[in-house]
């Protein structure tokens, strides 16, 4: 099979924020899976939508259940040919946000699924996405393990660094950690900030983007007819009442969201519990929570990429998904530095290819 780009397998693909963006930088992803059977339907239902997105095999599966030859045969790919595995486990049992049971919780354990496929399929490379929170549980050991377990005896050079997303044009405060290794003994930098705080910016430098970029020209939901996933919950008069007394920034002591401050980045989009539950934050103009499409667009989807599910299924893929346009720059800075390829970078170029135009 003759492809262009590097041949990516894509795990814990959720709604498909690192898929999305690592293609629009220009890579090949052969093979996706996700144990939720609605965010492969949102795989399946986005391919070939735009060239980039490319139509390649979309399994449904527990990760536990997948192998070498699994991948080989739904692909098409043999796992030579594999240049770089990505994917981010299930962070809710080191997250803040939960209890923090680590490998106490069967979440947490497939980090070492994750590594497992890693070891039999030996791509050039691997990329692993989680929270912050995944280098304290345990007092930092499970982190300093999993660091060794990576490299599988010395094969794989790791590195990691910390990425707050707002310091790279993405209109949200999200922290996470990427953990990269590969066999070629290269040590992969980390990428140089591009946006700031405007008390902070320089001659040449961009500001942070903000909520009210993304949301300025968004109908309100009652009045959409063409945006997909642009429908909002319906909320009693008292709910309208609470969430318009609210001062931007501040939390509504029941719902336990926050009200947005539109001159700002938007707080982490959240993702709530198995149970479901879901929310996105407080608009910052009308007394409501914003749909799953404006929490889509403070992630950095583009409005061409529609989720499939209803209610607490949207939320949970986007909620749980690496912003496209963070992923695409991460992408552009892996090709140069790991696979000596230049793709396609640049902060503005990548928000043309995924066509953000309210982030234009």
């Amino acid at each position: 099979m003759i492809t262009k780009g590097i041949n990516t397998v894509a795990l814990f693909s959720g709604g498909g924020g690192l898929d999305l963006g690592f293609a629009a930088a220009g890579y090949n992803i052969v093979f996706t899976s996700d144990i939720d059977p609605y965010s492969c339907k949102t795989l399946e239902i986005n391919q070939g939508k735009r060239p980039f997105v490319t139509q390649h095999p979309v399994v449904v599966s527990d990760v536990a259940t997948l192998n070498k030859l699994s991948i080989e045969k739904a692909s098409g790919f043999k796992s030579e040919s594999v240049e770089l595995m990505i994917g981010g486990p299930p962070c809710q049992a080191f997250s803040v946000f939960g209890k923090r049971k680590g490998l106490e919780d069967p979440r947490g354990n497939l980090v070492w699924e994750y590594a497992r496929l890693i070891n039999e399929t030996k791509p050039v490379a691997f990329l692993l996405e989680n929270v912050p929170g995944i280098k304290s549980i345990h007092g930092g050991e499970l982190f300093e393990h999993l660091l060794s377990v990576l490299t599988f005896d010395g094969e794989y050079k790791v590195t990691f660094h910390d990425y707050q997303m707002a310091d790279y044009g993405i209109p949200q405060f999200r922290h996470r950690v990427f953990i990269i290794g590969n066999r070629i003994g290269k040590d992969i930098p980390e990428m140089k900030q591009t946006h700031f705080i405007p008390e902070s910016c320089k001659n040449g430098t961009k500001k942070y983007r903000t909520v009210a970029e993304v949301l300025s020209e968004m109908p309100e939901p009652e009045d959409n007819k063409v945006i997909p996933n642009h429908k909002g919950r319906k909320h009693s008069q008292r709910i309208v009442d609470r969430y318009t007394s609210l001062e931007y920034g501040e939390r509504d002591h029941r719902t336990r969201i926050n009200k947005l401050n539109p001159q700002k980045p938007s707080f982490t989009i959240i993702v709530g519990s198995d149970a479901g539950g879901g929310k996105g934050h407080i608009h910052p103009y009308t007394p409501r929570e914003l749909t799953p499409r404006e929490s889509a667009r403070i992630q950095t989807f583009p409005d061409w990429w529609e989720f499939y599910g209803t209610g607490r299924h949207l939320i949970r893929q986007v909620g749980n998904a690496v912003p496209p346009l963070f992923a695409a720059q991460l992408a552009a800075h892996l090709a140069i530095h790991l696979f000596d390829k230049d793709y396609l970078s640049g902060y503005d170029k990548l928000v043309s290819a995924l066509e953000l135009n309210f982030l234009k």
